[in-house]
């Protein structure tokens, strides 16, 4: 096997990292100090420089994809260009520590949303810029790799005609990945840009629209500004974040093929109807216990309960993280709050956690075996919705419930000795894992008061949780065939 093309690929995105660090840079010359414009310059040099050096070495050379040069560029890419967008957060001196640098970007590039800023008002206004742009980026590759690398390998294959809404070549091809870029990059474009005209018209400041849109879409969760959506006094803004991180976390080929008006395909997905379904049940029940709080309000303030609550719980299911509601947030409990961060949301999207479909497959085949020991005799066909399901699909599932529990416990052991209580730790690691950092500063403001911060937590733990990240992205599979021996030797 033969890396050329890995190292080729690798050389072209730290290009295009380079080129991304000019437009924060351009920020900062327009709004920070010219230090905070020359912590993005030099990096932006360093970084060009390198991925030049890799472009023109390995010119020319064999680039097509097989399987094992795309696992590698998957970890490569996780590896790889958090450690380029930490530099200018490094060089700028927020944070101070580069292991500190490292965790914020590697949460903004996993779309995890976790942060060791303890005040943004402090922050210039190009390093939240950048966080946003990672993010993005971050969940831009999510996608890519999940519809391109990844899907063959965890369980949620969709039929070969749906796999024709996003590329016709081999999964794995170097002409498959940029078949999918085509397909996705600009419905992706396109829901940002939605995103932010409807917060602008909703009557946010344009600077916090646009870095909110990167979030939502992405499911990323970082905020441009200290406190909650619920201090901007917009409950339309808040509705129309709720729609776009709905939409973040169901699947981008369901949404393409929509457009494309493919509704064989559309109906035989039932994934993301569900999704919609549970936001907007969770979203009522939440909001009829937020009414009942406060029994004196008034029609608009009933209204205003309805988008608080539709959006908090399009945010944790959705896996985004973005801190609606103090109010909404109090009123959610730890072991609910686990169990949200756990399930996630819909495959092929930029939501993390177990995934939703997984857990239908698991509950369809929970119920086929209670009906077996009714009906010993019966034969019943195994189906999720329209898909079948044969053997090697529930294999699968279970390897990847079975390892990323067994991840989760890991992650929680390594913090526990790090210093974190166990409960702290427990959710630390869950959330991490399922790329909803936030939900742990959620947790430990109403019921883990005695949990530490991020900044709080030493190198250590921050390093074990930029790992946690990481392999969320991956995927338990993707990581378990790039450790099998016997895969390489074949």
């Amino acid at each position: 096997m033969r890396a050329v093309a890995v190292l080729y690929i690798l050389g072209w995105l730290l290009a295009a990292a380079a080129l991304a660090m000019l437009i924060p840079a351009a920020v900062a010359l327009a709004l920070d100090p010219i230090v905070v414009a020359q912590a993005f310059l030099v990096p932006a040099l360093s970084t060009g420089f390198l991925g030049g050096c890799l472009i023109i070495a390995f010119m020319g050379r064999e680039t097509l994809f097989g399987r094992r040069q795309s696992l590698l560029l998957l970890c490569g890419i996780w590896v790889v260009i958090p450690l380029a967008g930490a530099l200018p957060l490094y060089t700028a001196g927020f944070p101070k520590s580069f292991i500190g640098a490292m965790f914020e970007a590697v949460s903004g590039f996993t779309t995890t949303g976790a942060s060791i800023f303890v005040d943004l008002a402090e922050v210039p206004s190009s390093i939240i810029v950048w966080r946003g742009l990672l993010q993005w980026t971050g969940g831009l590759a999510t996608l890519l790799a999940l519809a391109a690398i990844v899907a063959p390998l965890t369980g949620a294959e969709l039929m070969e005609r749906q796999l024709r809404v996003i590329g016709r070549s081999a999964h794995g091809s170097a002409l498959h990945v940029a078949e999918s870029l085509r397909s996705i990059l600009p419905l992706y474009s396109a829901l940002t840009m939605g995103c932010f005209l409807g917060l602008i018209f909703s009557g946010l400041p344009p600077f916090d629209a646009f870095c909110l849109s990167l979030s939502a879409v992405s499911t990323g969760g970082f905020m441009p500004r200290e406190g909650t959506i619920e201090l901007y006094g917009a409950p339309a803004a808040e509705l129309v974040l709720a729609v776009f991180m709905t939409l973040g976390c169901v699947s981008i080929v369901w949404l393409r093929a929509i457009l494309q008006a493919r509704w064989s395909i559309v109906r035989e997905t039932r994934e993301p109807i569900w999704i919609f379904g549970i936001v907007a049940v969770a979203g009522v029940g939440l909001a009829v216990a937020l009414i009942r709080v406060s029994p004196e309000s008034g029609l608009g303030d009933s209204l205003h309960s309805f988008t608080l609550a539709l959006a908090t719980m399009a945010s944790l299911i959705s896996t985004t993280g973005l801190a609606i509601s103090d109010r909404t947030l109090e009123m959610i409990p730890y072991v609910a709050l686990l169990g949200i961060c756990i399930v996630g949301g819909g495959r092929f999207s930029t939501a993390g956690g177990l995934k939703l479909y997984r857990l239908g497959v698991m509950l369809r085949q929970l119920g086929r075996e209670l009906r077996l020991l009714v009906y010993p005799h019966g034969v019943r066909p195994s189906r999720y919705g329209d898909e079948k399901q044969d053997i090697e699909l529930l294999k699968m599932v279970w390897t990847v419930l079975v390892g990323f529990v067994l991840s989760i416990g890991v992650l929680a052991i390594l913090l526990s000795a790090a210093g974190l209580p166990f409960e702290a730790s427990l959710l630390a690691a869950a959330t991490a894992l399922s790329n909803i950092g936030p939900a742990y500063d959620f947790a430990r403001l109403s019921d883990l008061a005695d949990a530490p911060s991020f900044a709080d937590m030493s190198g250590w733990a921050q390093a074990v949780l930029c790992g946690g990240m990481i392999l969320g992205r991956v995927e338990i599979l993707a990581l378990f065939t790039l450790i099998n021996l016997t895969y390489w030797r074949q």
